[in-house]
Formats: C-alpha cells, structure tokens, sequence
C-alpha cells in the first residue's frame, strides 16, 4: 500500500516501498480571517488540511464556533454551533444553512481533524457579525423646499461608530421619488467629525430627490431618507432703472446760524450707489460730497436744497426740497435797562427834574418828545463804557435837555435797543391838571416796534 501526504514529495521504488517522507498532519482556517467583520450571518468558513491518510480516503473535519473573542478554549465550554463537512481533497469549505444563522456580534471558530494517533486542530480565528448600517443622515436642503439657481448644497450627519466608513454617496434622482433609474448625479464626499456636505450642479429646473448611502466594514450599507426639493430658474434681469434720490435734515426747523445735517436717504434696488453730489440753491452749481452734508444759513427764510445721486450704472436722478431757516429766539437784554423819571405837578404840566436810562454797553438809548415845547425832536445815544456813571454792570444815561418843564400833550418815548436782544419801551404822557401817565413794555428786536414782554 502507498501511503502519502499531500502535497508533499513521495519516493517511488520498483518492487517493495523502501522509504517515504511525509509531512505531519495539520487543518487550517482560511476564512474567515482574524479580526475581519462581516454582514453575513451564514458565512463561509473554509480552510485546507495536510494529511498522511490514503489518496482518496474521505475524512471529516469539524467546525466549532464559539461567542466571544476568545484566545483559549477552556474544556466544558459550549460551542453555539459545530459544523462537520466530509472531504477527500486538501481543500474544506462548510457553511451554516440559513435556519442555523448566527446572531450579530463576535465569534471564535475551531476546525478539527481526526488524524492518527490523535486529532489535529488550526488555530483560533476571531471574527464579528455586524447587521446595523451607519446612521447616515440628509437634513438639507429640508424636503420640500425650493430654491433659484442651477446647483444645491446638500448635508447632513454621518455614522461614527466603529466600523463605519467616511466616504459619504449622494445620489440625485430626477423627480419627485427614486424609481428603478439610475442617478443623475452621483457625488462622494469624505465625512467629517460626524457630518459631510456635498454639492450638486448643473440642473434645470425641475424637482429632484437626493439620497446619501454609507458603508461600513461588514458591507452594511446605510441610506438616509430621501430628500425631494425643487429648482426654479433665476428671474430675467430687470432693466436699469435710476435711482430714488432723496434725503432728511435734521434739525427739521433749522435756526439762522446752526449746523444743519443734510443726509441722503437715496436707493437704487439695481445697482449701488456711488456719487453725491449737493447744491444749497435752486440753481447753484452741485458739488461733489458725501452721504452726509454739514452746513449752516446765515438768512432766515425758505431755502432750496438738491442734492443729485449717480450709481455704479451711470444712471442718476435729483432730489429737491425746502428747507424753512427761522431766527434765533430772542432774549431779553440782560441786564435789562431801567428808566427813571421824576418831577413835579405843575398847573400847565410837568417839571421833570429826572430822565435817566440805565442799560448794558453795547445799547442804544433814543428819546423822542412830540408835542409843543419839546426842547428837540429826538437825542439818541449808545451806551459805551465810558457814557456815564456805572452801575450793577450798566452804564447810567442821563438826558438833562429834557429835565425842563413840558406842557400837557406832550409824549416822550424812550426806546432802549440791542441787536439780537428784546429791548425796553417806556412812554410817558403829560396830562393837564394830572399825573402823567406812564406805559412800560418790551422793544422789539427791531428796534422800533413796543411788544409785549415774554412772560418766562
């Protein structure tokens, strides 16, 4: 009889067998491979044998899987499922049918042989089942959303367990469904720290779905939910059309003298803005400015200001509006003067023995008398540092022509003026047989008009 083990050399003599080299007996584990991951739950495990049996002879070798990653088999230890498969060759394969399916996790695989004088065995080989796909997610553009223009940014979250693969599939489907048609589009991204994004581009307008696939290690494919959204074509460009030129001044009663902001309120809703220019007049020359013109009016009344715009197209247009400038409030003089007039009843009038105005330098003090026996028609005189005696920081005027006797029908005025200032108007009546009769009120700041005075 000859004997030999495969795939090792034989020696061949005539006649009687004189001597054989064989190799020792051995059974090994192919697949799986150690630490790899599958999705299968009825895998293939398969390996190959060294024998000294006979050419021919079948044997049996037998497979053990046990739970977990182990690294030892310890005697009396279960195995969840033990598999026997008969073969002649050097080759095994032995498969789970599909009611002995294993449940997802880790297992340690064990082949054996019965060999003579006793039974070989390979190594142990650690392999995992894993069925859950990576959780991979589409969240943007949100379903049913629209957008103008040609290309989308889609996104979302990725699977980060262990296992789970960074590349990121975007599929695009014409319409509002995935049907059995192949993608349009199809995009691949890396993940990064849990989310990725990816843009497509190039559509018309119309409805489009997209969906994002995840591997991972064992084959598991994850998909997200599909995502419909729907592009619509840019409006046609509106024609050119010139700015809306406008502006407010603040204050919005402007005060002869005070800085008035003119500020431009101008849009343009097709091209930017990007010249000023103004003119305080209705038919002033435009200069070149800013948005905001500081200015102030040296008159009071209406005054007309433009102010012209231009965009980046060229295009510019004219804004016009009024602006009403009043005087400053006036004051009452300070100090404010004081008259002083004192005499005596006579039977054909009066004997003044005192006309005195007391009032700020800077005043003008007119006295004029009507009637006959006025010693003149007017004196007026400006108040000066040096005028007369002084007096809580007023100078003392006095006016010794008309200290004299008047007769009955004479009026004497005394109007005490300063520019920009409300003066004192005092009116002194003789009467015949009475005491004149005296009226004392406020000067316009005119300078010739008696008004009332402000009462604050």
């Amino acid at each position: 009889m000859l004997r030999f083990s495969l795939g090792a050399m034989v020696t061949l003599a005539v006649g009687p067998v004189t001597a054989v080299q064989a190799a020792p007996p051995s059974v090994s584990i192919t697949t799986p491979t150690s630490a790899s991951v599958t999705s299968n739950q009825t895998p293939t495990i398969s390996g190959t044998r060294e024998s000294i049996l006979e050419v021919g002879l079948e044997t049996t070798v037998t497979v053990r899987i046990y739970a977990g990653a182990l690294t030892a088999i310890t005697p009396g230890l279960a195995p969840v499922q033990t598999l026997e498969v008969t073969v002649a060759g050097n080759v095994w394969s032995v498969t789970p049918t599909p009611g002995q399916a294993l449940a997802p996790g880790t297992y340690t695989v064990l082949a054996e042989e019965e060999e003579v004088p006793e039974p070989v065995r390979s190594g142990l080989v650690t392999f995992t089942i894993d069925t859950t796909p990576p959780q991979v997610t589409l969240t943007s553009p949100a379903n049913g959303s629209s957008a103008i223009g040609g290309s989308r940014v889609l996104g979302g979250a990725a699977g980060t367990e262990p296992g789970d693969l960074v590349p990121i599939t975007v599929q695009l489907f014409a319409g509002s469904s995935i049907g059995p048609q192949l993608p349009l589009e199809a995009v691949t991204v890396q993940a990064s720290q849990g989310s990725w994004s990816a843009t497509v581009g190039g559509l018309n307008p119309g409805t489009y779905t997209a969906r994002a696939e995840q591997l991972d290690e064992a084959g598991n494919n994850g998909m997200s939910a599909p995502v419909t959204f729907t592009l619509a074509a840019p409006p046609p460009p509106r024609p050119s059309a010139p700015p809306l030129a406008s502006f407010k001044w603040f204050p919005s009663i402007p005060v002869v003298g005070e800085p008035v902001s003119l500020a431009s309120s101008s849009t343009d809703q097709t091209s930017p803005l990007t010249a000023f220019a103004w003119a305080l007049g209705s038919n002033a020359v435009f200069n070149v400015g800013k948005q905001v013109l500081t200015t102030t009016f040296t008159t009071p009344g209406d005054h007309v200001v433009r102010l012209r715009v231009t965009a980046a197209d060229g295009l510019s247009s004219v804004a016009s509006a009024t602006l009403h400038v009043i005087r400053p409030p006036l004051v009452l003089m300070a100090p404010f003067p004081v008259v002083r007039i004192a005499g005596i009843l006579t039977s054909a009038g009066v004997n003044l023995s005192v006309i005195t105005a007391q009032a700020p330098p800077g005043a003008r003090v007119r006295l004029t008398c009507r009637g006959r026996g006025c010693p003149t028609r007017s004196e007026s005189r400006l108040v000066g540092s040096s005028s007369g005696k002084r007096r809580a920081g007023m100078v003392v005027l006095v006016f010794r022509r008309f200290e004299r006797s008047l007769t009955a029908g004479v009026i004497l005025e005394i109007k005490i003026s300063k520019p920009g200032t409300i003066g004192k108007y005092t009116r002194l009546t003789i009467r015949h047989g009475k005491l004149p009769t005296r009226v004392d009120s406020c000067l316009d700041a005119s300078g010739f008009k008696p008004i009332a005075c402000p009462t604050s």
